[in-house]
């Protein structure tokens, strides 16, 4: 696997060219997302791999007036492994809410 670095370039580069790139980061019982429009990715992406998870790829979605079109892709990594990309084209089946969670300022709940 490449450095965490790298993968967050990777999707700071595909987020020029879109409205939004989330990493989808695998777990054994859930996923969670590292977006482009976070202010700090590359902490969150590290804190989520100490955690155990693994970066599986990006979703990139299109914003046309109202309507969000999703896309998936692998990283290099997994790009031939066929549960890849069955597991990210799930995850655009709840694209709606993956799009919200984006809108958090936190990803992780805070104390007070």
């Amino acid at each position: 696997m490449r450095k965490t670095s790298d993968l967050v370039n990777e999707m700071l580069t595909e987020a020029k060219k879109v409205w939004l790139v989330a990493i989808a980061v695998g777990f054994e019982n859930e996923t969670k997302f590292v977006f482009s429009s976070r202010r700090h990715p590359l902490e969150e992406l590290d804190q989520l791999v100490q955690k155990g998870g693994s970066p599986i790829g990006l979703l990139r979605f299109e914003k046309e007036n109202s309507t969000i079109q999703g896309s998936y892709r692998p990283f290099e990594e997994y790009e031939n492994e066929a549960w890849a990309k069955e597991y990210l084209a799930g995850l655009l089946a709840n694209a709606g809410d993956i799009v919200a969670l984006s809108q958090h300022k936190h990803s992780f709940p805070t104390a007070y």
